[in-house]
């Protein structure tokens, strides 16, 4: 059994400088060696991809990192792939990888809540954990995943919830395919559908894809400022709602070809499709011809921004008729 450990920098990386301030310095090549037990699982090899923190990660980045993921796939001699990611925008870049890495060896990302120079850091068992996980038979043909807290979830359904607690990763509504048992992986549920997988090339990809979240009374210049968007995500209060007088603005966009996709800002549900007929209810949505989606606004907008390189927007959404 052959696992690659690709770094990419994080908590899970990170040292405490002079100042006390800590910032990723620690090779993957570092962390595998203060865990001896991974010997006890797999041939451990490592590659390293960054030392950054998270939120200095590009989209561009994300689609080197899933054609790397490819050529792991490709190499008969490796079983698993771990990546060790700042938690910060993991659940994005883990989405962005299911959807666009097609491969069958399994893929799992994992980081750390407290860096190694604090007391208890998690890092070390979050990365024992998703090595056993990328070696566990039941890996396979589950998409990506996040292992972190001794749970394994989809990387289509797993967010952070909370900005330091341990446990902060959790699937809402649906909860964790697998939980780590000392040295088993039990796997508790299968994924429901298929995610598609698209091919998509460095030159048609775009981050200028802008997402914004409805509040009371927000703003117009809020939508104004993306008249010239590749596209806009927007999560809605409730099953589908905003204020009515931003739907002007969203008629500028519709008309100006700016692609309108819409979530909910809830962190369970989806959006209604005939509940209300209000100005600026989920019927209003449909008029626009605004596209559903079912993730939470920081993955509608990786999903968008893949959507949008693939030409393939249809594919990952619904356009619900009034």
């Amino acid at each position: 059994m052959s696992i690659v450990v690709i770094s990419t920098g994080g908590t899970i990386a990170s040292t405490e400088a002079a100042d006390g301030a800590a910032a990723p310095d620690l090779t993957g090549e570092e962390l595998v060696r203060s865990i001896p037990e991974l010997g006890s699982i797999a041939d451990v090899r490592t590659h390293e991809f960054a030392n950054v923190p998270s939120p200095h990660l590009t989209i561009d980045r994300m689609q080197a990192l899933s054609a790397l993921c490819t050529e792991y796939d490709a190499d008969a001699s490796i079983d698993g792939i771990v990546v060790t990611h700042g938690t910060d925008i993991l659940e994005e870049t883990a989405y962005f990888l299911d959807l666009t890495y097609g491969g069958e060896t399994p893929v799992v990302l994992t980081g750390a809540m407290r860096n190694p120079s604090l007391a208890s850091p998690d890092g070390p068992g979050n990365l024992l954990a998703s090595v056993r996980t990328a070696a566990s038979n039941g890996a396979r043909d589950r998409g990506v995943l996040v292992c972190l807290d001794d749970r394994v979830h989809a990387a289509r359904d797993v967010t952070k919830t909370n900005t330091m607690a341990l446990d902060s990763f959790r699937s809402p509504e649906f909860g964790p395919l697998a939980t780590v048992d000392e040295s088993r992986v039990v796997w508790h549920r299968a994924i429901a559908g298929d995610t598609p997988v698209f091919d998509i090339t460095d030159e048609s990809l775009t981050n200028d894809v802008h997402a914004v979240t409805v509040t009371a009374e927000m703003p117009v210049a809020q939508l104004d400022c993306a008249e010239e968007a590749a596209g806009l995500c927007l999560a809605t209060t409730g099953a589908g709602h905003i204020p009515a007088t931003i739907v002007p603005a969203l008629e500028r966009l519709r008309d100006a070809g700016v692609p309108l996709v819409a979530t909910s800002r809830c962190p369970e549900g989806r959006l209604a499709r005939e509940t209300y007929g209000f100005e600026g209810s989920e019927r209003t949505l449909q008029e626009l011809g605004i596209y559903y989606a079912t993730r939470n606004l920081q993955k509608t907008r990786i999903a968008t921004v893949v959507g949008l390189a693939a030409d393939a927007l249809d594919d990952l959404f619904e356009q619900p008729e009034r």
